[in-house]
């Protein structure tokens, strides 16, 4: 065989691939940051239905929900309702996820 035609022979090599999966590389990264589909039913309640203004939840990481406000009157009243907003919430989630609500200041 000439150089030629070896060089016009097809290749018959399997060529590995290491591409992965979007999801699979996504699934981690949002559990690292806390962003789950708890996350996004969360701040949709929270905004819907406890009407606490000025509040925003920034996060939630295993059973703890972050939030953050402006007002010092605002940290007051979350604390004082603690224990019916993580009823509520809960209610809303179908199981008792939240155990634990931590609010700063911005």
């Amino acid at each position: 065989m000439t150089y030629f035609e070896e060089k016009r022979k097809p290749y018959k090599t399997a060529r590995k691939s290491e591409l992965m999966p979007v999801a699979d590389i996504l699934e981690p990264i949002k559990k690292m940051l806390g962003l789950d589909e708890n996350l996004f039913a969360v701040m949709k309640v929270w905004d819907k239905e406890l009407g606490i203004d000025g509040v925003e939840v920034c996060g939630y990481k295993d059973g703890t929900i972050f939030a953050q406000t402006k007002y010092s009157a605002a940290i007051n009243e979350i604390m004082l309702r603690k224990k019916e907003i993580i009823n509520r919430l809960n209610q809303y989630l179908g199981s008792a996820k939240i155990k634990n609500i931590k609010v700063s200041v911005k």
